[in-house]
C-alpha cells in the first residue's frame, strides 16, 4: 500500500516539478555558455547587458525553483490531506503511517533533487573547463569539514550525506506537523499552523542555546576548544526532531482529525 500511495503522490506532483527541475538545467546551460564565452571581455555594451540579464535570470530561476518547490509541496500536503481531497484520502482503508511516509518520502525526494541540481549548477558555473571533478571533490571536502569532521574519509562523507538527508526529512516533517497541529483549531487553521511553526522554531533555538551553553561550561574546564557542530550532533538532533514531528503528525491524523 505504501508503494501505491507513493506512486499516486509522484503522479500528482511530477507534472509541475519535473519542468521546474528542467528549468534549472536549461538556465544552467545558458549561464555556463555566457560565462565560458567571456562576453564581459568583449567591450560591447549590448552583449554585456544581455549577459547580465541572462545571469540575473539564472539566479532568479534558481531561487524560484527551490522556494517554489517548497511552497508547492506544502500546498500539496495541505490540500490533499486536510483540504477537500482529504475527505477521500482519510476514508480509504489505509494506515495513517503509510499516508505520512508516502508524502514525506516523495516531498523530501523532490527537495533533495532540486538541491542537488542547484548545487551541481553552481559548481558548473564556477568550474573551469576540465576542472569539474576537482571542484566537486573540494566542495565535498569543505562541506564535510563544516560538519565538524577533522579528517575527510569515505565514512565521514557518507555520514555527512546521511545527516543531510535526515535533516531534510526532519524539516519536511516539521512543516507537516505544524500544519497538522493547526487543524486542531476550530477557526484560523492556517494562522494557527504558522503560530505552531514559529513556536517550534523558537523552542529549537532554545534547545540549541542550552546545548552550546552546556558545551561552553565543559570547554571552560578543558584546555582545548570543541565547537560542537559535528555531524554526530546534527544527526542525533535530526533523528530526535524527526521522531517528534512524525509522532505529532500521526497523532493528529489518528486521534484528532478535523476536516471541518
Amino acid at each position: 500500500m505504501l508503494g501505491r500511495l507513493m506512486k499516486y503522490e509522484w503522479k500528482a506532483t511530477w507534472k509541475l516539478l519535473v519542468p521546474v527541475n528542467l528549468l534549472i538545467v536549461v538556465m544552467t546551460f545558458f549561464a555556463c555558455v555566457t560565462v565560458r564565452m567571456k562576453v564581459f571581455e568583449s567591450g560591447n555594451d549590448g552583449i554585456i547587458f544581455s549577459a547580465i540579464m541572462i545571469l540575473m535570470a539564472y539566479m532568479a530561476s534558481m531561487f524560484a525553483a527551490m522556494v517554489g518547490t517548497a511552497i508547492y509541496l506544502i500546498y500539496r500536503f495541505y490540500t490533499s490531506t486536510y483540504g477537500d481531497q482529504g475527505y477521500l484520502l482519510h476514508t480509504l482503508p489505509v494506515d495513517k503511517h503509510h499516508i505520512i511516509l508516502a508524502k514525506v518520502i516523495v516531498s523530501t525526494g523532490w527537495l533533495l533533487c532540486s538541491s542537488f541540481l542547484i548545487y551541481m549548477s553552481g559548481l558548473l558555473l564556477v568550474a573551469r573547463e576540465g576542472e569539474l571533478v576537482s571542484h566537486v571533490l573540494d566542495s565535498t571536502k569543505e562541506m564535510v569539514e563544516l560538519a565538524g569532521s577533522e579528517k575527510v574519509t569515505f565514512f565521514t562523507i557518507v555520514m555527512t550525506a546521511i545527516t543531510y538527508v535526515v535533516s531534510m526529512l526532519a524539516r519536511v516533517l516539521k512543516v507537516m506537523a505544524c500544519i497538522s497541529l493547526g487543524q486542531m483549531s476550530s477557526n484560523h487553521k492556517l494562522l494557527t499552523a504558522f503560530g505552531f511553526y514559529f513556536a517550534t522554531y523558537f523552542v529549537q533555538q532554545i534547545i540549541n542555546g542550552i546545548y552550546y551553553m552546556f558545551l561552553g561550561v565543559i570547554n571552560s574546564r578543558l584546555d582545548t576548544w570543541y565547537y560542537g557542530s559535528s555531524w554526530e550532533f546534527m544527526l542525533i538532533f535530526g533523528l530526535i526532531y524527526l521522531v517528534v514531528f512524525y509522532l505529532l503528525t500521526w497523532y493528529v491524523m489518528e486521534k484528532n482529525l478535523n476536516l471541518d
